[in-house]
């Protein structure tokens, strides 16, 4: 674990510093939007499944499925902060179908919604193709 946080750690570090240089050289508001700007076409990833051929839409759904552990991860451990009552505890079979179900909710909000994670793992690894 301690490699993919250094990892994280690294690129969160590369990213802000590159934001505060960024920032530190903006003298006015139409220059900052011209950056920023070209910053977003620049970083733009094709999302779309239909243009891509089949190695980078077989990427994309990886990554995809990548964020949906991480928000699986997430939705569980916010779970965990709910007290169970005793009175409508359905047992072990109840717990195992929370579990599917919550895997089945991360996945349907990895592809429904832009968290950025698939974004980033998929600029990544499509530059080593």
């Amino acid at each position: 674990m301690n490699g993919i946080e250094s990892v994280v750690s690294n690129a969160v570090s590369g990213r802000i510093k590159s934001a505060e240089n960024s920032l530190s050289r903006m003298n006015s508001n139409d220059r900052f939007e011209a950056e920023l700007q070209s910053a977003v076409t620049k970083n733009k990833v094709q999302t779309d499944p239909s243009k891509m051929d089949k190695t980078h839409k077989k990427l994309w759904d990886t990554c995809v499925e990548a964020e949906s552990l991480f928000v699986g991860k997430m939705i569980k451990e916010m779970k965990k902060t709910v007290p169970k009552n005793e009175w409508l505890h359905g047992g072990q079979a109840e717990d195992i179908f929370e579990d599917m179900l919550y895997d089945e909710y991360s996945m349907n909000m990895a592809k429904n919604h832009d968290f950025g994670m698939a974004k980033l793992l998929y600029n990544e690894m499509s530059r080593r193709l």
